[in-house]
C-alpha cells in the first residue's frame, strides 16, 4: 500500500483517526516517532514559529522549503495546509498545489476564505478553484492527492450549518475528497452534516472541544489537532521555566 492509499484508507475506516499537526521538521519527527500513521502541517504554528501571524504571512517559497524538508525526512504520509492557496487565481493556486504534489505530499487543505477581504469566497469561485486543482493534478499524474476542502462558515457565516451544507455539496461535486469544518463543535449538527454528504468529515480541536471520541461518535472521520500541539509546547516551556525559577 502506497502513501496515497494509506491516507485515503484512514478516512474511510470504521472509526476516525486523529491527525496531529506539525510546524517544523522536529515536531513532525516527534509525531512520526510517536506512531502516527500520517501528519499534517499547521499554517498557524508555522507562522507563529517564525514570529508571524497566521493568514499567508509566510511566503509560498518558505512553505515549499519546509515541505521539501519534511518529505525528505518523513516516511509517513504528509498533508499540507495551504490556507487559501496563496492566490485568488485558480490557475496559480493549482500550480502551487502541483508544486507540493511533486515534492511528495499526499493531501492538502484549501480554504474558502479570501485573505485580502477576510470574507468567504463565493461558492462558484471556490468550486472553480477546486475543479482546477483536480484537473491539473489529474493531468500530471497526481489524481489521488487528497483535496480536503475547508470551509470557514463557522467563523464567518451568520447561519453556519445551512451555509456549510450548501458549500459541502458543491465542493464535493467540484472534486473535493473531504470536507473540513473548523469551528464545528455541535455534535447534532456534525451528525446531520456527515449524513448529508458522501465524503469524510474533518473537524478540529478547539478550546471548548477536544474530544476526538465525541467527534467520531458524531460522524467525523478525521480529528485535526490544529495548533494544539504548538500551544502545548509553548505552555510546557513556560510552566517548566516557572517551576525551575521558583
Amino acid at each position: 500500500m502506497d502513501k496515497y492509499q494509506l491516507f485515503h484508507q484512514l478516512h474511510h475506516q470504521p472509526t476516525g483517526f486523529v491527525l496531529a499537526n506539525a510546524w517544523d521538521l522536529s515536531s513532525a519527527q516527534f509525531i512520526q516517532t510517536a506512531g502516527a500513521k500520517a501528519v499534517a502541517t499547521t499554517s498557524w504554528g508555522i507562522a507563529a514559529s517564525l514570529g508571524l501571524a497566521d493568514g499567508e504571512n509566510i511566503s509560498f517559497k518558505t512553505q515549499i522549503a519546509l515541505v521539501k524538508s519534511l518529505t525528505e525526512h518523513l516516511h509517513i504520509p504528509l498533508s499540507v495546509d495551504i490556507e487559501s492557496g496563496y492566490s485568488n487565481d485558480p490557475l496559480q493556486i493549482s500550480q502551487n498545489v502541483l508544486a507540493l504534489a511533486r515534492l511528495g505530499v499526499v493531501g492538502i487543505n484549501i480554504e474558502d476564505s479570501d485573505k485580502a477581504t477576510n470574507a468567504l469566497r463565493s461558492i462558484e469561485q471556490q468550486c472553480t478553484i477546486i475543479s482546477e486543482i483536480k484537473k491539473v493534478l489529474n493531468e500530471n499524474g497526481f489524481g489521488r492527492l487528497f483535496i480536503n476542502a475547508r470551509t470557514d462558515t463557522y467563523f464567518l457565516s451568520e447561519s453556519p450549518f445551512q451555509a456549510t451544507l450548501e458549500r459541502a455539496k458543491a465542493y464535493q461535486d467540484a472534486g473535493a475528497d473531504g470536507l473540513f469544518v473548523p469551528g464545528l463543535t455541535n455534535i447534532e449538527q456534525m451528525t446531520n452534516l456527515a449524513n448529508a454528504i458522501d465524503m469524510p468529515l474533518n473537524v478540529m480541536a478547539m478550546n471548548n472541544f477536544n474530544s476526538a471520541k465525541a467527534a467520531f461518535a458524531g460522524g467525523a472521520k478525521r480529528f485535526s489537532l490544529g495548533n494544539s500541539l504548538y500551544d502545548l509546547v509553548g505552555n510546557t516551556i513556560k510552566d517548566t521555566l516557572t517551576q525551575i525559577e521558583n
